[in-house]
Parts: C-alpha cells; structure tokens; sequence
C-alpha cells in the first residue's frame, strides 16, 4: 500500500529547498501489446496482499524518521482515511510543517506560520492523490477516475510500466509499476514537477499488506527527502475532523456574512448588465481513458441588456476569427437582435417587473421557501455546515475562507436539499466588499432523479467560479469551469468539461441606444473549393 505519497507532495507547496539528487532514468521500447490499466492495478492489489484485504482498511497512522543525505532532519506522521482523506505533519528543529487534503479543500501550515488554501492544478493534483491513496487504487472507476497505460519504461534497468490516472478536472499523475514486483515503484507529477520513489516493501503483520519502507521525495530544484518507516497502526478510527484547516482564532459569523453576501450579489447581478465583455468558451472531450479527444474555442463578445438575455456575438473559433461572409451574417444577425431588444423593450420591463414581484412574495411566504426550484441561501444554511473558517490572502487581497459539507444526520425534504446534502466545497469571500471571490463545489457522492431513471450524475462532478474587482469597486465574473459525467434517462449519458472566461469588461447602461456596432457589409460569397 502506497498511503504516503499524497503527504509527501503536498510538501512540495512549501517552497522548501533541499540538495537536488534526481534518480536517472531510461525508456525502453515498448515490447509487445501493453497490458491494461486495469489488469496492471489488479495485479499490484494482488502481490501487495489482495484486494479485500486493502478494501479493509479504511484508516492508517504511520510514522516516520526523515533524513537529508543520511542525517536525520526530523520525522514525520501521516494519517489517511477513506474516501479521500490524508494529513502529514512534519516536526524539524526550527518547527512544524502540516499539510492536507480532504474531500472539500487541500492545505498548508507552513514553518511562517501561514496557512494557506490550495487552488487550480495544485488542489487538483493533491484531491487526485488522496483519492487514489485514502482507497489504495480499490475501484478506482468508481471514483471517477480514469486511467491509460503510457508505456514501457526502465528504473535502476528494471521494466516498468507506466499509468496515467486523471481526472475531469484536468490533474493527472503518472504511476511507474514494476514489471517484475508488480509493485509501485515511483509517482511522477509533471505539473508540480515532484517525483516520488518506493522501495524496501514489506509485510505488515496487522494486516498481511505489503509497505514501503523506504520513500524518497524529489522536486525540481529542491532535492530529496528520505522518509523511513517506523510504524503503523490501522483502523483506529480517525475522526474527519482531523483533517480540517485549523480555524482562526477570533469567531466569524459565517451564516451573517452569507446573507450579506446574497444581498450584495442581487446589487452584481444588477449591475453586471451595465457591462460589455468578451466571453472565452473551451469545451473539452475525453475518452474513456483520460485522454483529450477533441478541444473547442469559441470567443464571444457579449453585450447584456437589462429585463433580457444577453445578445452574444460570435468573433472567433479555434484561434482563428470568422471569415468575410461568416462575420458579415453573424453581425447582420446581431443587428437584428438589438433592434428586436429595442422594440420588445417595454415588455421586457413588465415581465422584470413581475418576475421580481413573485420573489419577493415567496419570500415573503416561508411555507413556500422549500418548494422553490433554486437553492437558496436559507436551504445552504440549513443542509450544510461550514468548517474552520479562516483569514488568508487571495490575490493579494484578505479573504475569509471556510469548507462546507453536509450537516452529519441531516434528511433532506426535498429535491434540492437532497442535492445541497451531497456537495462540498471551499468559499473564499472578501470580508470588506462582502462578495464571493471563488467558490469551489464538487458532489461527493452520486445524485439521482428518480432512482437514476431521469438523471444521474457520478461523484467528482463538480464547478468552480471566481469573481473579480473592477477599479470602481463592483465585482465581476471573471472564471467558471464545470466538469461532470451524466447519465439522462437509460438511454445514454456523457461528460461535460467545460471553461468560461471573462475579460475586456467596458462600461456601459445596459440600454440598446448605447452599444453601436458597424453595419454589416455586402460581402460576396466564398468559393467553394
């Protein structure tokens, strides 16, 4: 079992240096047809002791010494637990490091003293790695995790195979299984540029599995720790809340600061429509193994409108802007557009107005609050509970910054409550402007509509958004991403991955009469090749 491997590179975000010693390695040609993915995970689950055994333990404690060169420097702990859970802290003369992941965030308590919430590919990699770890690569599909074989390659002249796992959120590590031991021998990261390498397995008598001993941890620049195990203990009942961020030391009023911050993004999404912007769309496609089949991008200038959609423009695919005729029939059609806002602009307003009002009276109607189509912020406060808020900086600006997860016990009573009760997640807020500056939320376990009949979507699906503030002080969208896989009615399914990005905001009112865009020109058909 390989449970140290997410500790050991989260250390990597500390910004440590140590002497660089890297391993050499070789590749060797591919000989023959590579074995599966899948068939090279049973075969390590089968030499370290056998699936069942490993899917028995749900929780470990292990210590260790760590040396730089021979010297001792300190030692270390790590805890892990299922389904995605791990924490190592790190004791060295000159103080404590602790670093962790769980199913909401991934962390750091750096040697100064600062803690510090992990976002983009960082927080990917690491989730990715305390999944793998916390269920030791048992049924890993079910995890949504997907995987492919690479190649052939050599370590110290030995074969060994190597295994991409990934995600849908875009992490991916690669997995070195030696052809021979069928074991674990090496984890490389590229994104973060960290290599981890196992040596020294041996049986552990509590559970009959086998554990590295010997560990070795490799940055780009940064040189190698040796972690050297002394003990284990398993199953002793870890609680979660173990490897939560520790909270800070004043009391925040969480539920308050949600409320103003629901109050003041009515007041954005108002003012938002007194914005023109350029919407960047990249749509993604995977196979079944993780890899990128198909990437699409499209640029948009957006110009919203109050009481109405917004009218989009599109300027470019793929890099490549629209040709003569295509550009001429995309602003003729524009055209149109707000020439239609222009004339339908008194009935827009009358249907905001109504739309408005029937708000306000469910609001206003509690018995009606839970028989709303949207969550709200009172659903999110009833279902959820929110974990170790904190202050940290993001973009160099102060935050409070709390996880949430579903309150232990709790029973949905309805439809949306039953999906608040299966999503966690991390919120950054400014406490000064009271607005959400990113929000991640991810579904822990998998959702269903009618037993899976009209709508189930896997866990691991999940979103992500970030907002941004302009000089004037009004804060914009400035990032979504939304990964999922869904399965629609028995009949089929699949995968949406999906990035939007905002940018080139210019200040308008909203109002038809102030956008002008040239009139479309008589262009002559293309021809045909």
């Amino acid at each position: 079992m390989i449970c140290l491997r997410t500790s050991l590179l989260l250390v990597v975000l500390l910004g440590c240096r140590w002497e660089l010693l890297f391993a050499q390695r070789k590749t060797a040609a591919p000989s023959g047809k590579l074995p599966s993915a899948e068939k090279l995970v049973d075969n390590y689950l089968k030499a370290s002791g056998g699936k069942k055994r490993m899917a028995l333990i749900r929780d470990a404690t292990y210590e260790w010494t760590i040396q730089l060169k021979d010297q001792t420097m300190g030692n270390a702990r790590t805890q892990i637990k299922a389904p995605g859970s791990v924490r190592i802290e790190m004791t060295f003369g000159n103080g404590q490091i602790i670093s962790a992941a769980n199913a909401s965030s991934t962390w750091v308590y750096g040697l100064d003293g600062q803690l510090r919430t992990l976002t983009g590919a960082e927080a990917a990699a690491a989730k990715l790695q305390a999944l793998l770890d916390a269920n030791h690569l048992v049924d890993y599909k079910k995890l949504n995790v997907l995987a492919r074989v690479v190649s052939l390659g050599e370590i110290a002249s030995e074969p060994a195979y190597i295994v991409e796992f990934s995600s849908r959120n875009g992490a991916r590590l690669r997995y070195w299984f030696s052809a021979s031991s069928k074991l674990p021998v090496q984890i490389e990261d590229e994104e973060r540029k960290t290599m981890v390498r196992f040596a020294d397995y041996r049986f552990e008598v509590a559970t009959n599995v086998l554990e590295p001993h010997h560990v070795a941890l490799n940055t780009d620049g940064s040189g190698e720790l040796t972690f050297l195990l002394q003990r284990v203990s398993y199953n002793m009942g870890i609680r979660d809340s173990a490897f939560d961020p520790p909270p800070a030391a004043e009391a925040l009023d969480v539920p308050a600061l949600l409320r103003e911050v629901a109050r003041n993004q009515e007041e954005v999404e108002r003012r938002v429509t007194e914005y023109a912007f350029v919407q960047r769309e990249t749509d993604r496609e995977f196979s079944s193994k993780g890899e990128v089949k198909k990437e699409t991008v499209k640029v948009f200038e957006v110009f919203p409108l109050a009481d109405r959609e917004p009218i989009t423009k599109l300027v470019s695919e793929n890099g490549v802007p629209l040709s003569g005729e295509r550009a001429a029939k995309e602003t003729k059609r524009v055209t149109e557009e707000f020439l239609k806002a222009e004339r339908d602009r008194e009935k827009n307003g009358q249907k905001a107005v109504r739309r408005r009002a029937e708000r306000l009276r469910k609001r206003a109607t509690p018995a009606k609050a839970d028989e709303d189509d949207d969550p709200v912020i009172s659903q999110f406060l009833k279902v959820c509970e929110f974990v170790s808020p904190r202050r940290e900086k993001f973009r160099e600006r102060d935050a409070v910054v709390f996880d949430f997860r579903p309150r232990p016990g709790y029973r949905p009573r309805n439809r949306q409550e039953n999906l608040i009760s299966k999503v966690v997640g991390v919120v950054w807020i400014d406490p000064v402007d009271k607005q959400v500056m990113r929000l991640e939320a991810r579904l822990a376990e998998s959702f269903k509509m009618a037993g899976g009949l009209l709508l189930s979507l896997r866990p691991g699906a999940g979103f992500v958004i970030e907002q941004m503030r302009m000089a004037e002080g009004i804060w914009l969208p400035r990032l979504a991403q939304v990964n999922l896989s869904v399965k629609v009615l028995l009949f089929g399914g699949g995968d949406l991955n999906k990035s939007i990005e905002w940018s080139d905001y210019k200040h308008f009112k909203g109002d038809v009469g102030e956008y002008k865009l040239d009139a479309p020109k008589d262009v002559a058909p293309e021809k045909k090749p």
